[in-house]
C-alpha cells in the first residue's frame, strides 16, 4: 500500500489527538493507503526530539518552509494556534501539499477570507477543516432522521455547548485567551462547531445575532504571575435563523463548572430529537403519535471505529474525519457533502465576526 506521509504542525493536545487517530487507522481499518507520521514541525525541536522519535517521526524540524520543499511529504496537518494557520496553509499551498487544518480557518474573518481566496487558486489541492462533530455518530444519525422527515417539518433547534475549564481565575493566560492569536474565546473555540452543525443540518444561516461576556477579566501571566487583561469571551448566546426557516438559540460557554454538555434539542411538527453529544452516541426521538421511531444506521457510520475499537468519542470523531480525508485523497468519496472545507469555516466565521463586532458596539 502507498504511504501517505504527514507533516504535523504543532505538538499540543490536539496534534497528539490527530497522531493517535492516524496511528490507529491502519490497525482498525483496511486502508487503501498507509498514513505515516513523517515530520514533526515544532518551535522546540530539541525539547520534543526524543518523544517524537518514540512516536515514530522520521525527523523533527522548526521550519514549515523546509517541509514544503520536501517532495516526500504529501499532507500538512495543521494543529498550530489559530493566527498561525494563515502562513501554514499558504506554505502548504506553495509546496503542493494536501491540507488538513484545525478550526477555525484563522483568527479573524478578514484573514480567513483572504486565505480562502488563495486556496481557491489551487482547485486541485485537497483540503479539509476539522469540524469533527460532523463525524459524531449521533450527528450522523440525526442528519438521517431529519432527511427522512421523521419529526415532520423542523421548527426550531436549541443548542448549548458548555465546557468548564476556564472558570478558574488562576488559569494562566495562553494563546486561547488572547484575541490576537485566537480571534475570540468560547465563540471562536466552540461556537464555530455549533454554527457548522446548524448549517450541516438545516442549510445556510441567514441571520445570527448575539451577546458575549467575559466573566474572568484578569488572569496571571504564565511567566511573571502578574495579572493581565483578558480580551476574549467566556460565554456567548446567539439567536439564529436558517434559509430553511429553522430558528433558535446557540449558547457556548467555557465556564460551566458541573454542567459540561453539548445539548441538542430539535423540535419538529411531529415530534422532537434530543441528544447530549458529550454522552450519547444515539439520539432520542419523541413523537406526537407516541410510537418510537427506529434510529437509522447512516452509511457514513462505517468511518468510525466499532464498539470494540473505540478510543473515546473525541478521538473517534477525529479518526473518522481523517479516515474520510484519506479516502478523499485516493479519489474515493462515498459521502459527498460530509467533509467540511475551509469554505465552510469561512461561512461560519462570517457570523462569528458579526456577533463580535456587534458586541464591540455595546462595550
Amino acid at each position: 500500500m502507498k504511504p501517505i506521509r504527514f507533516a504535523i504542525l504543532g505538538f499540543g493536545n490536539i496534534a497528539k489527538t490527530h497522531m493517535t487517530a492516524l496511528r490507529a487507522l491502519p490497525i482498525i481499518k483496511k486502508m487503501p493507503v498507509v498514513p505515516v507520521l513523517d515530520t514533526l514541525i515544532t518551535r522546540n525541536p530539541a525539547v520534543h526530539q526524543a518523544q517524537a522519535e518514540a512516536i515514530g517521526f522520521r525527523r523533527v524540524i522548526s521550519s514549515s518552509a523546509e517541509a514544503a520543499l520536501d517532495d516526500s511529504i504529501h499532507v500538512f496537518d495543521i494543529c498550530t494556534p489559530n493566527a498561525n494557520h494563515f502562513d501554514d496553509v499558504n506554505t502548504a499551498l506553495s509546496g503542493g501539499k494536501a491540507i488538513y487544518c484545525e478550526k477555525p480557518v484563522t483568527e479573524s474573518y478578514e484573514r480567513s477570507t483572504v486565505l480562502y481566496d488563495s486556496v481557491k487558486k489551487h482547485p486541485n489541492t485537497l483540503q479539509q477543516l476539522a469540524f469533527t462533530f460532523r463525524y459524531h455518530p449521533a450527528v450522523m444519525r440525526m442528519k438521517q432522521l431529519l432527511e427522512d422527515g421523521v419529526i415532520g417539518e423542523v421548527l426550531q433547534c436549541k443548542i448549548s455547548y458548555r465546557r468548564s475549564g476556564y472558570l478558574n481565575p488562576q488559569r494562566p493566560v495562553s494563546w486561547r485567551l488572547q484575541s490576537g492569536m485566537s480571534g475570540g474565546g468560547a465563540i471562536s473555540d466552540l461556537g464555530v462547531h455549533v454554527l457548522d452543525l446548524l448549517r450541516h443540518w438545516f442549510g445556510e444561516l441567514v441571520d445570527v445575532r448575539g451577546r458575549t461576556n467575559t466573566y474572568v477579566q484578569k488572569r496571571p501571566d504564565e511567566k511573571t504571575g502578574q495579572l493581565v487583561d483578558v480580551d476574549v469571551d467566556d460565554w456567548a448566546m446567539m439567536h439564529y435563523t436558517t434559509v430553511s426557516g429553522v430558528s433558535g438559540t446557540a449558547e457556548v460557554s467555557r465556564i460551566s463548572l458541573g454542567s459540561d454538555a453539548y445539548d441538542i434539542q430539535i423540535v419538529g411538527s411531529q415530534g422532537s430529537i434530543t441528544c447530549d453529544l458529550e454522552r450519547d452516541l444515539t439520539p432520542r426521538v419523541h413523537l406526537l403519535k407516541g410510537s418510537s421511531a427506529a434510529i437509522p444506521a447512516s452509511d457514513s457510520l462505517v468511518l468510525l471505529p466499532d464498539e470494540k475499537s473505540t478510543m473515546g468519542i473525541a478521538v473517534d470523531t477525529h479518526f473518522a474525519a481523517l479516515y474520510h480525508f484519506l479516502l478523499r485523497y485516493t479519489g474515493e468519496d462515498r459521502f459527498p457533502g460530509l467533509a467540511p472545507t475551509l469554505e465552510d469555516g469561512v461561512k461560519v466565521e462570517y457570523w462569528i465576526d458579526r456577533v463580535l463586532q456587534e458586541n464591540k458596539g455595546w462595550a
